[in-house]
């Protein structure tokens, strides 16, 4: 059966319609997609310091840490020059700065715990941390350490 050149029109209109209905509605759902988007999405550069610090984690490796025993604590040092000035020091210097520093223990604890006396700690931590300060500088001056 041949359509008459009227039904074809019709046909045509009411297909062009159906389309621009279509067309219209998918407008709609982007739109309104988008507006959901952006209520539950924020831009990388809006982010805070904190929130930017949750978004990746650092690997850290053993071989990249230096363990010291001291008093029968294992304490890990992560920085290179830190941990190279530490074991420049004497051991009994190296526990009381470790101990005071890295256990947080009073001046009294470390001497107890050590067997001498509260001022010797004291003059021993002050001087091992100047002696730690010019080798560190040293290093950073790019000249050989002792």
């Amino acid at each position: 059966m041949e359509l008459k050149p009227s039904q074809k029109k019709t046909i045509r209109y009411q297909f062009d319609s159906f389309c621009r209905k279509i067309l219209r509605e998918e407008a709609r759902d982007y739109i309104r997609h988008i507006i959901w988007r952006s209520g539950h999405e924020v831009s990388i550069s809006e982010l805070s310091e904190e929130q930017m610090s949750q978004l990746y984690v650092l690997d850290e490796y053993p071989s990249e840490q230096f363990h010291f025993q001291v008093q029968g604590f294992n304490i890990t040092v992560k920085d290179e020059k830190l941990a190279n000035a530490l074991a420049t020091l004497s051991d009994e210097k190296r526990n009381i700065v470790m101990l005071a520093y890295f256990l947080d223990m009073t001046d009294q604890e470390i001497a107890d715990r050590l067997n001498i006396v509260r001022r010797t700690v004291q003059y021993k931590r002050a001087s091992s941390l100047k002696e730690m300060k010019r080798r560190m500088e040293v290093e950073d001056d790019g000249e050989q350490s002792e």
